[in-house]
């Protein structure tokens, strides 16, 4: 299994649950393009800001006349979906950006693919409406990040934010390469460099490793479900907890890349996670095979 693609499976398998749900929405990024571009103003530079994911996104242009365009949007090929347009106007310095909010464009998109979609425009201000105004700038090697504060569920079913979704892809080495779910660009070429941990807050530090996590597997506990056998999970206890600064959002991974397991229980001395790959055996991975958050 390729390296870069085994990455991306842990991060498909940490949200597993919520894309189930998003399955009902599956398949569609021709739509995702439509009735996009006749709002595009013409002659006016913009810096565009983006997260790209499974059938959804978020885009926000900042224009050089002082408004933006910030937008969220959702769509599946069996139809239905959504699309949420924020207009403004906003202020940005070197490190922080204010956006500051007017209109909302919400437009409904039917299961049923004949019908015309349905589209709203009303003042801002209706909670369900709501977006994220205010954003620290970050920088590292080629990206500029935005990253707020707030706290959301994003794809995930713990409550969270940018800071904490960002340190867990930086914690597992996804970045700068790829992005989660918050808003980034890319710059000009760079020199690649370490990054600046004092660039966060000092309140989400705590959130980001120093270094890597290593960790050996101590035990492994075979799961069948007695409702169904052909149903199997490993429990793999690992030999750090809390006093090795292992959490559980962290995932740790074999050098190969081929084993993953995501950190769900952590004790003092000792954390668990589970597997649940048909291809794993005891044999392959005996116990003390090593996993690292990130092999350099």
């Amino acid at each position: 299994m390729h390296k870069h693609v085994s990455k991306h499976l842990k991060k498909t398998v940490k949200y597993i649950n919520i894309l189930i749900l998003l399955l009902i929405f599956s398949c569609s990024n021709n739509k995702t393009k439509s009735n996009d571009e006749k709002n595009v103003i013409p002659n006016i530079d913009t810096l565009r800001y983006s997260y790209n994911g499974f059938n959804n996104g978020l885009k926000l242009d900042l224009l050089s006349n002082g408004t933006f365009i910030n937008e969220d949007y959702l769509f599946g090929c069996t139809g239905g979906g959504e699309r949420k347009k924020v207009f403004g106007t906003y202020k940005m310095d070197s490190v922080n950006l204010k956006l500051i909010p007017n209109k909302v464009e919400f437009t409904e998109y039917p299961m049923d693919m004949e019908s015309k979609p349905i589209t709203t425009n009303v003042n801002y201000g209706i909670d369900s409406l709501k977006i994220k105004t205010e954003f620290q700038i970050v920088s590292w090697e080629n990206k500029k990040y935005l990253l707020s504060d707030f706290y959301d569920f994003g794809w995930s079913l713990d409550k969270e934010n940018d800071y904490i979704r960002f340190a867990d892809y930086l914690n597992s080495g996804l970045e700068p390469k790829s992005s989660g779910r918050y808003l980034a660009t890319e710059i000009k070429d760079t020199i690649k460099t370490e990054f600046d941990l004092k660039q966060i807050p000092e309140k989400w530090q705590s959130y980001f490793l120093k270094e890597p996590v290593s960790a050996k597997i101590r035990k492994i506990k075979k799961i069948t479900d007695p409702k169904d056998i052909e149903n199997i999970s490993w429990l793999i206890e690992l030999d750090k907890g809390k006093k090795d600064r292992m959490n559980n959002r962290l995932t740790l991974e074999t050098k190969d890349g081929d084993f993953f397991i995501e950190v769900d229980s952590v004790l003092t001395n000792r954390s668990f996670g589970k597997y649940y790959m048909p291809d794993f055996t005891t044999e392959k991975y005996p116990i003390g095979t090593e996993l690292r958050t990130k092999w350099e």
